[in-house]
């Protein structure tokens, strides 16, 4: 019998497994059997952000339960779309779940958009499914990888761009928190091919030897050690969604730092402290990943910039092995997989659940 898997969506620390009846397709509508999917921090920034930016409208649940977003491969069960066969393969936005009902819409070589009336709308990069083929960008065997890294370093390469595109906001070190994250690893493997940018890694004391090791950041700090970043034109992305530490970075560098920018929340137990508003220096912003990506696909178009994103993943696939070891899950695991990631899971390992 098929299951879902909910979260309370004011308590991630809640979380339980239900069964449910199989979906079924009507007319325009397809069934998607979810094979696999990876569990990263940056689902849990979904749970935490879900009600402030919408991640809790993509799969929604009842109650105060709420249903978790997640990147991963799936497999066409039912069709009743007549340009969408029976077994063929998708990689996008799934819940935690052993099935996803579609309406597949704009479907081209590539792919196709999800057409729900209650995704309609959210932001549309979340709701494109992608046919897995090595025209698309899928190379064979490969399939953990792509649902790991396709959307941490995506936002690694944007990142990347997003501050090239405004000069680094005249800030010549830029301080990643979290930096034993994958989004933040992927951020400095990028930010290495920039001439005169120092990039400086703060990580827990548990998290320094392997941070030093991916041997991307030209310093490596601990949290309890930021008043030792030197005082220079700074830029700080903030991983980790830590007050305290965001706090101290920023009382510390005060007018020295010319921008602060959230990605993640991986310390999402730690929310507690000044408000952002208050703190000296630049004021804080939320990074959201699609803005950029559109404005990029009008400028260049949507073609170019995806070749460039993929030519930089494939890039950094090529030596994320290294640093990473992946691990596969059943999907009766999930529950514990997910608690792992809540609390914090091994930098150097990296989580597939396979249904």
């Amino acid at each position: 019998m098929p299951t879902q898997f909910l979260t309370q969506r004011n308590d991630l620390t809640q979380s339980t497994i239900i069964d449910c009846e199989p979906l079924s397709a009507k007319p325009g509508e397809v069934v998607l059997q979810v094979d696999r999917f990876a569990l990263t921090a940056n689902n849990i920034t979904y749970g935490v952000a879900g009600d402030m930016i919408g991640y809790w409208q993509f799969f929604p649940a009842e109650g105060d339960w709420g249903r978790i977003p997640v990147w991963g491969m799936a497999t066409v069960s039912a069709s009743e779309h007549p340009s969408v066969n029976v077994g063929d393969r998708y990689y996008g936005y799934f819940p935690m779940s052993s099935e996803l009902l579609v309406k597949p819409e704009k479907i081209n070589a590539r792919g196709f958009v999800d057409a729900v009336e209650h995704r309609s709308q959210l932001p549309a990069v979340y709701n494109q499914y992608t046919l897995v083929s090595i025209e698309t960008g899928f190379a064979p065997n490969l399939d953990n990888h792509a649902m790991l890294y396709r959307p941490l370093f995506t936002t690694s390469f944007v990142l990347d761009d997003f501050f090239a595109d405004n000069d680094f906001f005249g800030a010549s070190q830029i301080i990643l928190g979290s930096a034993s994250s994958k989004t933040a690893f992927g951020l400095a493997f990028m930010l290495r091919k920039r001439a005169g940018l120092q990039v400086i890694g703060l990580t827990s004391s548990a998290n320094v030897a392997f941070v030093n090791n991916l041997g991307l950041y030209d310093e490596v700090r601990t949290y309890d050690d930021v008043e030792a970043i030197k005082s220079a034109p700074s830029a700080y992305i903030d991983m980790a969604g830590n007050r305290g530490v965001l706090s101290r970075v920023h009382h510390h560098l005060n007018e020295q730092l010319r921008n602060s920018c959230g990605v993640g929340i991986t310390h999402w137990e730690d929310r507690d402290g000044e408000a952002p508003e208050s703190l000296p220096g630049a004021k804080p912003s939320m990074f959201f990943a699609p803005s950029q990506i559109m404005k990029r696909h009008e400028e260049l178009g949507g073609a170019v910039y995806q070749q460039q994103i993929a030519e930089a993943t494939s890039e950094f696939l090529e030596q994320v092995d290294a640093w990473v070891k992946i691990e596969e899950h059943p999907l009766a695991e999930v529950q514990s997989v997910y608690e792992t990631v809540l609390n914090g899971a091994k930098p150097d390992s990296g989580l597939i659940v396979v249904g």
